[in-house]
């Protein structure tokens, strides 16, 4: 029966990998949020606005748009990166334009996803969440750039 059960669990993520992906994202964004705010901020109460602007990231972003980023476009952008991913070191050392692409997919990821996709719309995703119903996205941006120069 426990065998069942876990063959069954091990294929949702096969099944439904969109929906997997958004609700794992959901979770770990949101429960990052209350271990730091628990055991690095030491708060005596949770800030449950912050959490769910977490947690609206985790959903939005997180599981949807990075999906979409990571799997069909990445895919389509780089489809030998399954294959180059599956070999062994050995190999991988051997494949220079495996290497080729991956560090193409690392920059493309942290020089321009990050910078002008990732960062700007947490930043918004926050103000949104946490504003009272009247966010100033030009506010959440100018917070962004001064940060980022940090």
């Amino acid at each position: 029966m426990r065998m069942s059960m876990l063959h069954h669990l091990k294929r949702i993520p096969i099944q439904y990998p969109f929906a997997f992906g958004i609700g794992i994202s959901t979770t770990k964004t949101s429960f990052a949020d209350l271990l730091v705010q628990t055991f690095v901020e030491k708060k005596e109460q949770i800030d449950w606005k912050r959490n769910l602007a977490f947690a609206s990231f985790g959903f939005f972003y997180l599981g949807g748009v990075q999906y979409a980023l990571y799997v069909p476009i990445f895919g389509r952008m780089f489809p030998n990166a399954a294959s180059f991913a599956a070999k062994s070191v050995k190999d991988k050392l051997k494949d220079i334009k495996g290497q080729i692409a991956l560090g193409s997919q690392v920059f493309i990821d942290q020089c321009v996803h990050h910078p002008l996709m990732y960062f700007p719309v947490f930043y918004m995703t926050k103000e949104f969440v946490t504003s009272n119903g009247n966010p100033d996205f030009g506010k959440a941006l100018s917070t962004y750039r001064v940060n980022m120069k940090e």
